[in-house]
């Protein structure tokens, strides 16, 4: 059985991945969004989701001390590992304290924080061709992964924000500060990030408007401008959701 569900929250796709297993269907692999499921028993396995050091690999270490622990590295995808054990064999845990619960949970805010930031460049590198012109294929084309990018990179960023809200917890409990970076409360992204992404939106519709209407405009200069105004307000809600944790 395949499915298909897309998840930033790996604590969602954790439970996610329990959930089908409580129904009899144990996640065997993962490609891009789409999971393969297989029959099994239900409750047969208690699925976890970490973070490795290394794109779609775990070190020879790692590996090693899961097999000690009883624990199948199912598959790897990007930084996720995808872990099972079997239910029979006790609780599965990965972080048992707070210190290292607030360590796993930094670096996945490293990895995302990374992550957001290649997205908004490769956005305005999409944008600025855009702007630049060229044939309708390749402005079609740069638009689309410009509008894509940059909607990963808002999902990103509010993925941090939650992150924060975690982290602001674990450090509370031993009474640990706040990091001055973080966004507090795991408070939402700077609305200017919504708004660029509204601004690039609407230069989609004007090619079918420039059709359909037999007023003279200067629809190729105003859409131009619109992307540049959503540029703009894309790297402001970039610099203002680092600064101000909103």
């Amino acid at each position: 059985m395949v499915r298909f569900r897309l998840y930033f929250n790996k604590d969602k796709e954790t439970a996610y991945l329990n959930e089908m297993v409580g129904k009899g269907y144990a996640m065997k692999n993962f490609f891009a969004g789409f999971y393969l499921f297989e029959r099994c028993q239900p409750g047969e396995y208690i699925y976890q989701v970490d973070i490795g050091e290394a794109m779609f690999q775990v070190s020879r270490d790692y590996r090693e001390f899961m097999q000690d622990m009883g624990v199948e590295i199912v598959c790897t995808w990007g930084l996720w590992v995808l872990l099972r054990k079997k239910a029979a064999e006790g609780p599965f845990v990965l972080y048992t304290d707070v210190e290292s619960n607030i360590r796993h949970y930094e670096r996945i805010r490293r990895m995302f924080k990374t992550v957001a930031i290649l997205e908004v460049i490769f956005a305005a590198v999409n944008l600025f061709g855009v702007i630049a012109g060229g044939g309708t294929t390749t402005v079609a084309l740069s638009a689309f992964f410009c509008f894509l990018l940059t909607a990963l990179a808002v999902c990103f960023v509010r993925e941090i924000a939650r992150v924060d809200g975690i982290l602001e917890e674990l450090r509370g409990r031993i009474g640990r500060e706040q990091p001055k970076e973080c966004w507090r409360g795991g408070r939402r992204p700077s609305l200017f990030l919504a708004v660029g992404l509204l601004l690039n939106g609407i230069t989609y519709l004007m090619p079918a408007v420039e059709e359909s209407s037999r007023l003279e405009f200067p629809y190729g200069f105003v859409k131009g401008c619109l992307q540049g105004v959503a540029l703009v307000f894309f790297v402001i809600g970039i610099v203002n959701t680092m600064r101000s944790g909103r």
